[in-house]
This record gives structure tokens, sequence and C-alpha cells, in this order.
């Protein structure tokens, strides 16, 4: 018997072997990888499923759906077949994923509603109802009345049209999707993710855009960033443009003017000998706005409530006051951005500059070097600073808390002048800034770098 166990224990190394290589089959076919169904349309295998149940039920679906929409019988032309197989989980269709995989596998026609933009159909949505909301959606997003405002229509620029028609079944858009296309102009945005220190207007500036594309294409409420948020970056151009008509009747502030008279006798002094005091206008007009900002605005009434007085300054006649081009200090031509914020307001519609919106007391720097001719308070702009830099061009800065320069003084590009504030009428801080050349007010951002 004892030599019996030796002589056998030859043939128990193949059986242990065996046992192993099964056992591992087992595992392969259980455990690492699970028995499915790969789907075959026209002979090609496009994708794999647990269930070939889920496959019959959600082709069934499909053809009704088709037959209800088409209101008539059809046939599904496609030859699909369904063969056993075993493979990675994850490489399995979900079932809620089942139906658009069909779809897409298929290159299936589905009937839709296209969003036509000037003849040209730009985006596909699932119903008539669906597209009539995102039209509305988009009415209602870039409609922005201000103060005494009354709407009287809206509509789009462009010729808008709504079409039934035939598509491919990847073409269909949800309406969050849609509306993205429309008011952006793509759906393959670049991503940024926010860092700590980051300002929409420090990532406008390094990525060569404007803070309201940046707010309009991610839909913001509010201009505080989180690290680790993602921001999508893109210059809008929109397929569609919304067109508001409005009225407006309201009460206005009148700014007062500043007028300087010369005394000999004080060779180098400047003072106040009559305060400016704003007045009050009572204004009727109609307006077009375009995506909520001012195009066209007529006036048809315009009565004075009170007139405004001119704050008068009386300097000395060694004072330069308002002197282009002469005394020691010397623009560069070129202007530096007066404050870091984010831009609420911009050159467009009648608002006559920029609006950066800073934190009440932020530091306002002179754009370029030159000569201060006023730094008061006057009307509607609240403390405002009047700087002339020559060669036909003077900046202007609105709004301010607080003065760190007085007139005439030389400024240097770059020197503090004044600080954010809420003076005048303003609805929250920020600067007001404008560009005047040749006396007619210019777009700041052709000027600034």
């Amino acid at each position: 018997m004892l030599d019996y166990i030796p002589e056998n224990r030859r043939l128990w190394i193949p059986g242990i072997a065996a046992v192993l290589v099964m056992a591992f089959i087992l595992l392969w076919c259980f455990a690492i990888r699970t028995p499915a169904y790969s789907v075959y349309i026209d002979g090609n295998k496009k994708f794999l499923v647990k269930n070939k149940s889920e496959v019959t039920q959600a082709l069934d679906k499909m053809k009704t759906a088709q037959e209800a929409m088409m209101q008539q019988q059809i046939n599904l032309a496609n030859d699909i077949k369904m063969k056993r197989t075993f493979a990675k989980r994850s490489d399995i269709v979900a079932s809620q994923n089942i139906d658009n995989a069909l779809r897409l596998a298929m290159n299936m026609k589905i009937m839709a509603v296209a969003v036509s933009v000037k003849g040209q159909s730009v985006a596909w949505l699932e119903n008539m109802q669906i597209a009539q909301n995102l039209l509305e959606t988009l009415k209602t997003s870039f409609t922005k009345l201000d103060e005494g405002e009354q709407l009287v229509s809206v509509s789009f620029q462009e010729d808008v049209q709504l079409i039934e028609e035939e598509v491919g079944a990847e073409q269909l858009m949800t309406e969050k999707q849609a509306f993205d296309l429309l008011t952006t102009g793509t759906q393959t945005p670049e991503k940024y993710m926010v860092k700590e220190g980051d300002s929409l207007w420090l990532i406008a500036r390094r990525n060569d855009m404007y803070v309201k594309d940046i707010v309009q294409a991610n839909q913001m409420n509010s201009d505080r960033l989180q690290p680790g948020m993602e921001l999508v970056l893109v210059k809008s151009k929109p397929y569609i443009s919304v067109l508001a008509q409005v009225t407006c009747e309201r009460d206005e502030t009148i700014p007062y003017d500043v007028k300087v008279v010369v005394d000999p006798s004080a060779s180098s002094s400047v003072r106040i000998s009559q305060e400016g005091v704003p007045g009050q206008k009572h204004v009727v007009y109609t307006a077009t706005k375009l995506n909520g900002v001012i195009d066209k605005k007529v006036v048809s009434d315009e009565k004075i409530i009170k007139e405004a007085v001119s704050k008068v300054l009386v300097k000395g006649s060694q004072v330069q006051v308002a002197s282009r081009g002469s005394g020691a200090v010397s623009s560069t031509g070129d202007l530096d951005w007066p404050l870091s914020g984010s831009i609420s307001q911009y050159f467009k519609g009648g608002h006559t500059g920029l609006d950066i919106c800073s934190p009440v007391g932020s530091t306002i720097r002179a754009a370029d070097s030159g000569y201060v001719t006023f730094a008061g308070y006057q009307g509607g702009y609240g403390n405002f600073v009047i700087i002339d830099h020559g060669n036909g061009i003077v900046t202007r800065y609105a709004h301010c808390s607080s003065f760190k320069v007085s007139v005439g003084q030389n400024v240097s590009k770059g020197q503090a002048i004044a600080a954010v504030g809420m003076t005048g009428r303003t609805t929250g801080p920020h600067l007001h800034f404008e560009v005047l050349s040749g006396g007619s007010f210019a777009n700041p951002i052709k000027y600034l770098k």
C-alpha cells in the first residue's frame, strides 16, 4: 500500500492542474466576464446587452412611436440579430440607454421639429411643444427692462421658423443643448477650471474674451467664483438675437456743467465759487433693445422740471486746466486698464462707457499720463475725475468715493487718482469709465491694452 501512494502521486499533478484550469475558466466566464448578447445590425456588430428581451422591447417601442407619428404601419428595414457571448460588464449598454444605442446604430431617421434661422435648420427638438418653449425661453432671457420701461413687443431679429423634418436620431437635442447652441453658436466650447485667485475679469483677459460672454455662456447670476468651478469659454456668436420694443416715462437727472473763471489775482490757486446742482427732467421715449441693450432710442417728450446749476471754478492765471498737449507730463498714446474687476456693462446702445465692478475703496488709476481738468461732484456721475491726455484724448472716471488728485495736477500713467464708490446714480459699487476722442464718446475697449 505504501508503495502505491508514491506511484500514483505522478497522477495527482495533472489532475490538480486540470482543476485549476477549470476554476480559472469558470472565474473568467462568470466573474471577470459575464454572459451577454452581441447585437448585429445588417451584419455588423454594434453593441452588447445583458438581456435579449430588452432589445426586442426597445425595437417594438420605436416601431410603435414611429407609426403613431407617421400615422401608418411601418416595417423596420434593418436586419437585426443577436448572438450569445461573454463580455466585460463595463462594455454592456445599460438598459436605459438601449433605445438611443439602437437609433444611432441603425442610423434611424426620425421626425423632429427644426429651429430654422434665416432659412437654415440649426437645432432639432423632439416635438413642437418643446421647440415653442425654447423660443419663449430665449425671448424671456434676453428681454431686460430698466426703471419705468414697459414692454410693447418682443421678436427675433432674424427670420426664425419651426419646421417639421426628418433627421438622423443623433441630431436630436435636448432643450438645454439647443438653447446653448442658439445663444453661443457652438456645442463644443472650451472649458476652464477656476483656480484660487481667479476673477471673471482676469479669465476674460487671459482668453481674449469679454466678461459678458463668459456670464452669458454659463448662465451666471453672480460674478462670484469658487475654485474647482468649471466654466465654458466661448466667444458668443449667437444664431438668434432678441428685439424688444419698449416705452418709458420717467424722471431723469440732468448733470450740471462746470465753468472755469480765471482770476489774475489768485496766481496759483483753485477755488469753488458756486457749487453745482443737478437738475431734473421728465422724459418720454420709445426704444428698441437688442438682447437687453438699447439699440435705438427716440425721445417723444422732454420737460425740464428743474434746471441744473453750473459749478463755477475760479483759478489762478498760472494754473493749467484742460491744456492739451502741454506741460511736463506727456501721454504715451496707449491706455491701461484703470481698475481690475468684472465688466457689468459695455459701450453700447447709448451707454457711453465701460462699467467695471470692484469693492468700495478699490484704487482707480490714471489710464495714461495727463492733466486733471475736473475733480468734483457732477450729478448722476457722482464724484467725477476728468483727465486730458493731449491729442484730443480725454478719460473720465465716475461714481468715485474719494479723490486722490485735484484740478490742474499733472498725473502719470498708473497713478492713483480716486477710489471706487457708489456716488451719483448707481445701483452698486463700480467705476464708470469713459473715453472721449476729439470731443466724442469712443469705445474704451478699442483704446485699452
